[in-house]
């Protein structure tokens, strides 16, 4: 294609559309490019159906659909998929939209496993932990902050749940959230796991450094009360919008 001969759509202002009786023409969406422009050069790769921006922490996601009725339109469906305060959404299977954030225990505010798994759940939510090496730095960046923000009891390490119960299996644990891949990319202390057997869970980070370490799932605060498990990983939904 020598010739190109796009068009720029603003988000939500292209509802249907259709397809030219002769051959030789193909329909493409473009996401939208720096400069609001349309590309210079052939853009057309295979791809989904759908097409997904992220701004200012909100995804924005164009679908395209066939109208079966007439065989040769196309649809295009808006949404925007907002995420709860002090959350941020990642993609992850299936451009599934993943809000992830700690939670805080409000009383008392060092508290056990079940105890976090009750605090996602209150939020329509699961447990989770990281899908992916950028997901794990954010974790890591949001919980070494909240030792600031979080911690009116000047407890000198807090630690987080997450998504991780130990089986009979020594390093198989049950997971409540299926999206992050299981533990495959659960960067673990290196004494860890250290348990074998049921009754321990996972938490990030180990006292010592940004790695995840098991210990009894019924921890709340240790022996010397220098470290406190003060809240769960969640995955919340999104606030989605549909235009």
């Amino acid at each position: 294609m020598s010739d190109i001969q796009c068009r720029y759509f603003l988000f939500g202002s292209l509802l249907s559309f259709e397809q030219e009786d002769f051959g030789g023409y193909e329909i493409a969406l473009k996401i939208q490019l720096p400069g609001n422009k349309c590309p210079t050069s052939n853009p057309l790769v295979p791809g989904p159906t759908y097409l997904t921006q992220t701004i200012n922490n909100q995804l924005y996601k164009t679908t395209v659909t066939l109208d079966s009725s007439s065989g040769h339109s196309y649809n295009a469906t808006y949404s925007v998929s907002t995420c709860p305060k002090n959350t941020k959404p990642f993609q992850r299977v299936d451009y599934l939209v993943n809000c992830i954030g700690l939670f805080f225990f409000e009383a008392p505010r060092c508290n056990n496993y079940a105890q976090a798994s009750a605090l996602c759940k209150a939020q329509n939510g699961t447990l989770t932990g990281p899908a992916n090496a950028d997901e794990y730095e954010y974790i890591q960046d949001i919980t070494n902050s909240s030792k600031y923000t979080s911690n009116p009891d000047s407890y000198r390490y807090l630690t987080y749940w997450i998504d991780g119960n130990s089986t009979y299996i020594h390093f198989y644990y049950w997971f409540e959230d299926y999206t992050h891949d299981e533990n495959f990319n659960y960067k673990l202390d290196v004494d860890a796991p250290k348990y074998k057997g049921t009754g321990y869970c996972l938490h990030n980070p180990a006292p010592n450094g940004s790695y995840i370490v098991d210990n009894p799932c019924n921890y709340t605060l240790d022996a010397e009360s220098s470290v406190c498990w003060r809240g769960a990983l969640c995955q919340v939904p999104t606030i989605e919008e549909i235009y």
